[in-house]
């Protein structure tokens, strides 16, 4: 039987209004929308025998309707069309620092003009050298940079839909102001199409439009925040949030909106960030949706779970369609392949258009001669929009070999994903489900953290002051108060404050969050709490990492033997960019860390698949208590080939032979080093970094400043934060 192969594109970008001014502070709506946006469904378009599903979120589809029908601002777009001899000093800082926002490589350096405009600005950008800088700028310099940022975000086919961009792009130099306007217009002209052609193509049966919750919120945490506990059981949280209510708010809300703009209803559910748990499936049900999808992870962990704890041998559960129920009331749900996924988001970039598309390729061959059910499914589920400027080309070639490969073997069938459950509704029922997302199968990047606990309070109290009052309420008054609270629940606001993503627009995201809380007490004719008025943000994290919170028990075998065993260890995340397709750029995913009383354990998951180890050498440095290195090889060959070695300050190899330090990979590499190997007792902190040594010969620095520096615990235990 052919094996059943879904592509689902979910595009995503948080609420930039602001809700006073009714300006979008940062203009990636745009920008996406003349490029991402309008590739992708003109691409499916030229492919009608691969049909895909789209998920596009209904935030982010309102902020392409107001700016095509001129109900809100864009401030870059606004700063873009102010004539070049009108710029003042900050508007030329402003040029200077935001319009090389975009993949320098594929984007800025291919053009010579642009790339020209870059080394007159330089790479520093303190303010005293972008003043510096600007004075290199003539009034033709500045114009030209309004022009070229903007149209480099045009893609491959909003050049060809429209002549006149790409003629631009040959001019490449000396653009007037009727020149700019007509890219700027173009932007607009790209929303009005794309937006078009996804319903057009929509209402025929040629694609599939999916929705999610209107905000974007982790669903599970509008429902309780509690139910952290059962993924995160050891986690610090903020007072209970729980208004399930507002969980079906956001649902029938997509839906109606859905409705209204593409022309019917969805069938089909991209919850937020996959984020999941038992007790919204009732209410997704409810609101209509026969379907939803999420992470291979929930899957492995739900099934962990109705198996008392034992571990899924078998990969081949992930492909096929589940039933999941709760409450007399149950829907079909799908897993992504964690790996083919993640392939497309960072590796297949990296590389030819066609050696990308054979592995991906190889691989649902591999899959289709394992699976022999005739409800075999392969689900390739990623973000559609932020990948693409890793291609040269947009992805474009990658993507039309890809589709071209499934639409024409026949050992595939390409499929949207209604089609599929409609056609083969699922035999398979899950009694339970795994509570988390599909980025570590928790909710560690949503709350956990002292500022996202305090954004949470903070919302939590707006929500009981609007539930209190809400019955003196007009209806005018109840309705926007009640907008203001959903767009503060969204979860982009929640992803920025703690220490793991640092940009220069944080400041931005906390002061829109805050803005959105103050409209609910405006709503309801109130001044809102002086907490309110100031930022969350605590300001530069002093680590990029987090500590142990609990003494730990791992068995060093190379795998997660069970969710648990790991639980309460110190994590680091390589620093990710401005948006999490950055997060997965390492070839390391995470690295854990944490004790027992005599032993420090670490752990190295790596980004991609376990059978695609991306290094061939770890490197453990350590400088306190000792100057030591601990050094892995051969990982690439497991187990049979993989050696390790100690150099440096040690107090012997033959200690650390009787006091038998471990090491083991598998589908993670995972250590084990005595404490008594690191010298005398009475020491309380051991200090440590990773460096990775790549299969393309270059290295990776973990952390990519400084060091992981913890404190030992002791027998009578190291301090509040610790869990013995």
């Amino acid at each position: 039987m052919p094996l059943h192969v879904a592509f689902y594109w979910h595009m995503h970008q948080p609420d930039y209004v602001d809700p006073a001014r009714r300006v979008a502070l940062l203009p990636w709506v745009r920008l996406h929308a003349a490029k991402s946006y309008y590739d992708m469904i003109r691409l499916a378009e030229e492919h009608p025998q691969t049909p895909v599903t789209f998920n596009l979120t209904p935030v982010l589809v309102r902020q392409l309707l107001q700016l095509q029908r001129g109900e809100i601002r864009d401030a870059w777009l606004d700063l873009a069309r102010t004539p070049a001899n009108a710029l003042t000093a900050e508007m030329q800082q402003a040029l200077l620092r935001d319009f090389f926002s975009a993949q320098l490589d594929n984007m800025v350096r291919p053009f010579d003009r642009y790339a020209e405009l870059l080394a007159m600005r330089g790479s520093d950008l303190r303010p005293a050298a972008l003043e510096e800088a600007a004075r290199r700028f003539t009034v033709a310099d500045w114009r030209d940079l309004q022009v070229w940022f903007n149209l480099a975000w045009c893609g491959y086919f909003a050049l060809r839909d429209l002549p006149t961009l790409a003629a631009l792009r040959r001019k490449g130099r000396g653009f007037s102001e009727e020149e700019k306007a007509v890219v700027l217009d173009a932007h607009m002209e790209l929303i009005r199409r794309g937006l078009a052609k996804y319903r057009e193509l929509y209402l025929a049966g040629r694609t599939e439009l999916t929705a999610s919750p209107f905000y974007h919120p982790i669903l599970p945490l509008l429902y309780n925040t509690d139910f952290t506990r059962r993924c995160m059981p050891n986690s610090p949280l903020p007072a209970t949030f729980s208004f399930p209510e507002d969980v079906r708010e956001h649902l029938y809300g997509a839906v109606r909106f859905h409705e209204e703009v593409f022309g019917k209803r969805p069938t089909g559910l991209w919850p937020s960030e996959g984020s999941v748990c038992p007790e919204i499936i009732p209410l997704v049900h409810a609101a209509g949706f026969e379907w939803m999808a999420t992470d291979e992870e929930i899957l492995f962990r739900t099934l962990e779970m109705m198996r008392g704890g034992a571990v899924a041998a078998d990969r081949n559960v992930l492909f096929k369609g589940y039933r999941a129920t709760f409450g007399g009331s149950s829907v079909g749900i799908c897993f992504r392949d964690h790996g083919l996924s993640d392939f497309i988001g960072f590796n297949a970039s990296k590389l030819a258009a066609r050696d990308a598309a054979r592995h991906l390729i190889h691989a649902l061959e591999s899959i289709a001669s394992r699976v022999r059910d005739n409800d075999g499914l392969a689900l390739i589920l990623l973000d559609g929009e932020n990948a693409w400027q890793e291609f040269a080309d947009g992805g474009e070639a990658f993507l039309r070999a890809i589709y071209q490969a499934v639409g024409t073997d026949k050992r595939f069938r390409p499929v949207m994903l209604t089609n599929y459950f409609r056609e083969h509704p699922p035999k398979t029922e899950l009694t339970t489900l795994h509570t988390g997302s599909w980025i570590y199968a928790n909710f560690d990047l949503w709350i956990g953290d002292p500022e996202e606990n305090r954004a949470w309070d903070m919302l939590r109290n707006a929500r009981l002051a609007f539930a209190e009052a809400r019955s003196q309420l007009s209806e005018a008054a109840r309705k926007a108060a009640m907008e203001s609270l959903m767009a503060a629940e969204g979860s982009d606001w929640f992803w920025w404050y703690g220490p793991e993503f640092q940009i220069e627009q944080k400041p931005m995201f906390d002061e829109l969050f805050r803005r959105h809380v103050r409209r609910v007490y405006e709503a309801m004719g109130k001044t809102a709490p002086g907490e309110v008025e100031k930022p969350i943000l605590a300001g530069p994290p002093k680590r990029a990492y987090r500590v142990p919170r609990q003494l730990i028990k791992p068995q060093i075998d190379g795998r997660r033997t069970s969710y648990y065993e790991w639980h309460g260890a110190g994590s680091y995340r390589p620093n990710a960019g401005e948006h999490a397709m950055a997060t997965s750029e390492s070839v390391v995913g995470e690295i854990l860390f944490g004790f027992d009383l005599r032993s420090l354990f670490l752990c190295v998951q790596w980004a991609g698949k376990s059978n695609e180890i991306g290094a061939n050498a770890v490197r453990i440095l350590f400088t306190e208590p000792l100057r030591g290195e601990c050094r892995i090889d051969g990982l690439t060959r497991r187990e049979q080939g993989m050696v390790w070695s100690l150099v440096g300050e040690w107090p012997s190899v033959e200690l650390a032979a009787r006091q038998e330090v471990k090491v083991a990979q598998d589908r993670v590499l995972e250590l084990g080093f005595p404490l008594a190997l690191f010298g005398q007792e009475g020491y309380r902190q051991i200090r440590f970094s990773v460096v990775v040594e790549r299969n393309d010969g270059t290295a990776e620095d973990h952390p990519s400043e400084g060091e992981i520096e913890l404190e030992v615990p002791q027998e009578l235990g190291v301090g509040e934060d610790w869990l013995v």
